[in-house]
């Protein structure tokens, strides 16, 4: 994400966080410490720039609100708020970009395939991909209009099962997956209504071959430079 977002590093009045905890799985208080440190550095070095921060979609989701990495995302959104200066909250679901090293489900999934080790997948859960590029478009358009600042934006486009997540990657690594399926998991909804007014605007493309397009895009062989891989932080969802 860091890398996607790198265009505004020569912008003195946005700063983009995009440094923070980028594993949804972390349970680590020092790493939610580090964060927090770490941004209340940048606001105090830039009070009079924009901030953008990354939140989380998961949010909205009943499976995951309450874990450590979720209300933390929560309590650096009101630390945010509190601060003087301007600022912008994104609340992101599963980005997807080209650094595979994030602990996001589409690494994990396409890493245990390919490895051919056993894995769960919840019967009812659902995802919102979102390919980082299109996530910079979104908020590259948003943070240029100033009615949109000190506001909490969820973007999302649109929810795919993750059996049908295993199922693509399957397909892309050649190999079929070993898992087991769990009734477990629900689907949630996320209200976006500024990403729907940008939709038409941005030409962003929410047909039924979103998932595919995007998990191809990134994790065929050969897709994406392995020098790409190397450098950025995904934020994972």
């Amino acid at each position: 994400m860091a890398q996607a977002f790198s265009a505004f590093a020569a912008d003195a009045g946005v700063i983009v966080f995009a440094s923070g905890v980028s594993d949804s799985t972390e349970t680590r208080g020092s790493a939610f410490a580090r964060e927090r440190n770490l941004l209340q550095r940048t606001r105090a070095r830039h009070p009079d720039a924009l901030l953008v921060y990354f939140g989380t979609c998961s949010v909205d989701d009943p499976d995951r609100r309450n874990t450590p990495y979720v209300q933390h995302k929560l309590a650096m959104e009101a630390l945010i708020k509190s601060s003087p200066g301007p600022w912008m909250i994104l609340r992101l679901p599963l980005a997807i970009g080209p650094g595979h090293r994030a602990n996001t489900l589409a690494n994990y999934l396409h890493a245990r395939i390919v490895r051919g080790e056993p894995f769960e997948v919840w019967a009812g859960s659902t995802r919102y991909p979102l390919d980082v590029e299109d996530a910079l478009r979104v908020a590259a358009r948003l943070i240029a209009d100033r009615s949109m600042w000190h506001k909490t934006i969820n973007i999302a486009l649109r929810a795919f099962p993750v059996r049908e997540f295993v199922r693509i990657l399957e397909d892309i690594a050649g190999k079929k997956a070993t898992y087991k399926l769990v009734q477990r998991g629900s689907h949630y909804e996320v209200a976006c209504p500024e990403v729907a007014r940008l939709a038409g605007e941005l030409n962003l493309d929410l047909g039924e071959d979103y998932l595919a397009r995007v998990l191809r895009k990134y994790f065929e062989p050969g897709a994406i430079p392995a020098a790409a891989q190397s450098r950025g932080t995904d934020t994972t969802t």
